[in-house]
Order: structure tokens, then C-alpha cells, then sequence
């Protein structure tokens, strides 16, 4: 099963994952955001509800994509291009799909010692 976790992670976090996977030790796959902001700014709730429905839905062209939707074709297109950009949504030739059978958001909040 392919797993992306999507975190909130900071620099030394991120630096930590790298340098283990150059030394050969599975990470699992990440897409990590400095803050909460920017992670709204990339994954909107009208995103998070297209990978959604891509996911229910399974391989299907942007066109009919966007008439199950009832929603412009352009504006989605725009924001399956954001998606895409971050790895989130892939066309295969069949259509556009997610690549991950599961996405996990994880929001971790610590007590600062």
C-alpha cells in the first residue's frame, strides 16, 4: 500500500528524513510544509475536496472530471495543475488519478519544554 503523510515539519526535521534516506533507511513518503499557512494555501478545502472524489472516482479525464464536479473545467484545471506540481495528482493517459492509495495529514502540536 503507497502512503503519503502530508506534516507540518521544520527545516531540522525535514534535514533529519533526508539524511537517513541518503543512508539507505526507509522514510515512507512526505510532503512537508514549513507552516500551517502555506499548507492551507497549497491544500484549500476545494482541493482537499478534489482528491477526494479523485480518489472515490479513479482515473477520469479533467473534462468529465469537471462535469461530475458541476464545476468550470478551467478552474479545475488550475488547481489539478497545483496538485500535480506537488505529486498529488498524476495523469496517466487514462485520466487524472492520485497516486497514493492513502493520504495522511498530520498535524503535530507540542508543549515547548
Amino acid at each position: 500500500m503507497k502512503i503519503l503523510t502530508i506534516e507540518i515539519a521544520d527545516r531540522k526535521t525535514a534535514n533529519k528524513r533526508f539524511l537517513s534516506a541518503a543512508k539507505g533507511k526507509r522514510q515512507g513518503e512526505f510532503l512537508s510544509f514549513s507552516d500551517l499557512d502555506l499548507l492551507h494555501k497549497v491544500l484549500t478545502p476545494k482541493r482537499m475536496h478534489i482528491l477526494q472524489e479523485l480518489q472515490r472516482i479513479g482515473p477520469i479525464r479533467l473534462r468529465e472530471f469537471a462535469r461530475a464536479l458541476d464545476v468550470d473545467a478551467g478552474n479545475l484545471q488550475r488547481d489539478v495543475k497545483q496538485l500535480s506540481g506537488f505529486g498529488l495528482v498524476e495523469d496517466s493517459g487514462d485520466g487524472l488519478f492520485v497516486p497514493y492509495d492513502e493520504i495522511r495529514l498530520e498535524l503535530v502540536i507540542k508543549r515547548v519544554a
